[in-house]
């Protein structure tokens, strides 16, 4: 077919020609040559194309025998970023088999085990959700500010796109963001980014993804009136009488609350409102009875927060103040504590540690994300994440209080931000993390400020106790939980490796049917076991089990709260965890009750005297 003909030699062409010729039983001795050569290779402009010439005869080279990406059809779409990533000979691995994939899709390698029409969507999926690699610019600002394995992502990607481009990477882009945005997360960096991404992908083309425009329209155009610089828009609602202004209050109050999502315009708006006529601020914040109460009767508090913490950098607590009204927890004492917040000297190391993280403008910034991020855990709580930190007990334990004791979760930030420690109690014994290891969060990009500063410590914490109740015939959770928690947590303890009738148990304190009070306790942490595809046990994760409740088609369904942000995951061969469309909550996930109880391997319940069956 002419393969070798199309450039001169070179060291490619050579170690791959020496893998081809190769026995089977050797061919794993030259596969890692190739992937170095590869890797050079693909640095050259032009090196792209060079290398997908070789692309049909990369499975009968034995190219990626005994690797993981062997198996074309076992190959998964959401870890080519990862691998990409990864650097290396790994990446350039990545970037062989997706070539492969390709060739498959346009036809010019017939693969046994999948259809070119397979492949496309395969190659469509990776685009839609690595769009934002794909559009990266060219520049030389990117060059400098970008890692250079993005560049070379961004490259490959863009090769795909040129070859292999439908526009249902548009549905599929829609599918990632609104899977994303339902959940409602406090970090929105990542969805903000994919709308970014795809409003100039598309290039202003009509008739693309009407479910995406409308995240569009309420990141950049909310209203009739919210377009064009914000200076305008300001001059704008000077020009309005009340009755214009109510409209407007209520449409930018409208893309909140269907998305998620806040503006620009929304900090504009909320801080006129709050200055010129704080009589309309109801029409924007205060959706239901209780958050009209709420506003009305802490009216100088809230206004005062309004003009001391939202700015443009931190405005997605204007959603989390919307959520935290519409919540009964409003009491004296913790408007006492939020004030303190407000009011909080915080230490130089705390000052040193934020500021480059979140791009502050300066040291005096930092109060108003602090509050502003305490607004969304308080008005959110299951929108907090634990980003891609294996933190998800920490995590878990700042929703748990954020929903059940709030005051609890305000007065250890104040403490810690006065004193830069953290204390608990377990069986009469004193643990502070002044005296024991702080290990650095590995992500600190897709987290909240609140959980980058007290993730390191609740974790330190939560390993001593794991030493402390080692060794002691049962799930360690069991004394952990009570005591990490501090409040609230059911007494009673089932582990799948010690109870025999553990799941009859789960029925029986959880189902409705048995237990038709169950929700009264609830939330309470739970720890499930989660799968891959092939069923191979990936680890334990900690969960929230939020409430059990029938869904709109009569099914009984577990709702709960997923530290990962981004829950709509297969836990297990088919089956799939829902975040909407089964009578989620914002920030749910959920499975049907008996698909739940395959995956739990430890659960709280309370006293059998309390049950009424």
């Amino acid at each position: 077919m002419g393969l070798y003909l199309f450039s001169s030699e070179n060291s490619f062409q050579k170690a791959f020609q020496q893998l081809l010729q190769a026995p089977l039983f050797s061919k794993k001795l030259y596969q890692e040559a190739v992937l170095i050569e590869a890797m050079n290779l693909l640095k050259e402009p032009n090196g792209l194309g060079k290398v997908y010439q070789y692309a049909p005869l990369f499975d009968q080279a034995g190219l990626f025998l005994g690797k993981p990406w062997e198996d074309v059809r076992k190959l998964d779409a959401n870890l080519v970023r990862g691998t990409l990533h990864a650097g290396g000979t790994t990446a350039a691995a990545e970037s062989l088999s997706d070539l492969r994939i390709l060739a498959i899709a346009k036809g010019d390698y017939v693969h046994p085990g999948m259809t070119s029409l397979e492949a496309a969507q395969f190659l469509t999926k990776v685009l839609a959700l690595n769009i934002d690699l794909l559009i990266m610019k060219e520049t030389e600002e990117n060059r400098v500010k970008q890692l250079y394995k993005d560049e070379q992502a961004s490259k490959l990607l863009y090769f795909i796109s040129e070859h292999c481009f439908s526009p249902r990477v548009y549905e599929n882009l829609y599918q990632e963001v609104d899977n994303l945005a339902v959940q409602r997360p406090i970090v929105t960096k990542k969805i903000m980014k994919l709308i970014a991404s795809a409003q100039k992908l598309a290039g202003g083309l009509d008739g693309i993804s009407s479910k995406l425009k409308e995240y569009e329209r309420a990141v950049y155009s909310p209203s009739d009136l919210a377009t064009g610089p914000l200076e305008s828009y300001e001059q704008k609602l000077k020009d309005c009488n009340d009755e214009r202004l109510v409209k407007e209050a209520e449409q930018l109050r409208v893309t909140m609350v269907q998305t998620g999502l806040v503006s620009p315009y929304h900090v504009v708006l909320l801080h006129y409102l709050n200055n010129e006529k704080p009589q309309l601020l109801k029409e924007m914040l205060a959706i239901n009875d209780l958050a009209r109460v709420n506003l009305q009767s802490n009216f100088s508090f809230i206004s005062s927060l309004i003009a001391s913490c939202i700015t443009i950098k931190t405005s997605r607590s204007i959603y989390g103040l919307l959520r935290l009204l519409q919540r009964d927890i409003l009491t004296p004492e913790l408007i006492k504590e939020l004030g303190n917040l407000m009011n909080a000297q915080v230490s130089e190391s705390i000052v040193n540690s934020l500021p480059l993280v979140h791009q502050l403008e300066s040291k005096e910034a930092l109060p108003s994300l602090l509050i502003s991020d305490m607004v969304n855990i308080l008005g959110t709580p299951l929108g907090v994440g634990q980003g891609f930190n294996p933190t998800c007990q920490s995590t878990r334990a700042i929703s748990y209080w954020a929903q059940k004791e709030p005051v609890l979760l305000l007065k250890m930030l104040n403490d810690f931000l006065k004193s830069h420690k953290i204390t608990f109690y377990f069986e009469g014994r004193e643990i502070s993390t002044e005296t024991i290891s702080i290990v650095p969060l590995e992500d600190t990009t897709n987290i909240d400020a609140i959980s980058l500063l007290l993730v390191p410590h609740l974790d330190a914490i939560y390993f001593e106790l794991l030493k402390l109740a080692d060794g002691r015939g049962q799930d360690a959770h069991k004394w952990i939980n009570p005591a990490f928690h501090m409040a609230g947590i059911w007494p009673g303890f089932s582990d799948v490796y010690t109870d025999l009738e553990f799941q009859t148990n789960f029925r029986r304190y959880y189902h409705p049917l048995y237990n038709p009070k169950v929700n009264e306790g609830l939330p309470q942490p739970a720890g499930i076991t989660i799968y891959n595809r092939l069923g191979q046990v990936l680890g334990a994760h900690a969960i929230l089990i939020q409430r059990v409740a029938v869904d709109p088609s009569g099914i009984v369904r577990v709702y709960f709260y997923n530290p990962n942000n981004d829950s709509l995951q297969i836990w297990g061969k088919a089956i799939q965890t829902s975040v909407t469309g089964n009578g989620e909550s914002e920030g749910e996930s959920s499975l049907p009750f008996e698909e739940f109880i395959t995956f739990l391997y430890a659960f709280h319940f309370p006293h059998a005297s309390s049950l009424t069956f």
